[in-house]
């Protein structure tokens, strides 16, 4: 079966999320641009990038976002989220990020808590057992419903700030 990959990505950048706290200027003095790349392996087992039209169960996707401070000014308080797209799974140990910043993860944590919970790696979730006693276990990729990264610093005047993670189509 093959996935058209324009409608996972389309998915993805539609859900991609920017907030600023602390800073005057608007969302737009930030210059972001997303891509994706499908990662392959080649017969000497080393990682390319490739861009594709399509994809099979069980490949791997690599998203990339760019984020530049269009400004004059160091801007603070960046936070970038992005979703998991349905139709895929996070693939853990695959994020990175170009600039100083805590990873997070989202996904329902807490059954007594209405709604999704944001939570650093390793996530750990409450699950209920037969006689409704919460037991705490690593939260499934599967789970993660989104990705966020609190930049640590602010990203000075001109500066590009790059973050990436993987999703294995499911």
């Amino acid at each position: 079966m093959l996935i058209h990959l324009p409608l996972i990505s389309r998915a993805a950048f539609a859900g991609a999320a920017l907030s600023m706290v602390g800073f005057a200027a608007s969302a737009e003095a930030l210059s972001s641009t997303f891509s994706f790349r499908v990662v392959e392996v080649t017969e000497d087992g080393q990682e390319q990038l490739a861009e594709r039209g399509t994809v099979r169960p069980g490949e791997i996707i690599h998203y990339q976002l760019s984020h530049e401070n269009t400004t004059t000014d160091a801007m603070a308080g960046i936070v970038i989220a992005a979703p998991v797209p349905q139709g895929v799974t996070l693939t853990l140990g695959g994020e990175t990020t170009s600039v100083k910043a805590v990873f997070e993860v989202q996904a329902e944590l807490d059954p007594e808590q209405e709604g999704l919970e944001w939570s650093t790696l390793p996530a750990m979730r409450m699950v209920a057992d037969a006689d409704g006693t919460l037991n705490e276990e690593p939260l499934p990729e599967a789970e993660i419903a989104s990705v966020r990264w609190t930049f640590s610093e602010p990203l000075n005047a001109g500066e590009t700030a790059f973050n990436t993670y993987r999703v294995r189509v499911d």
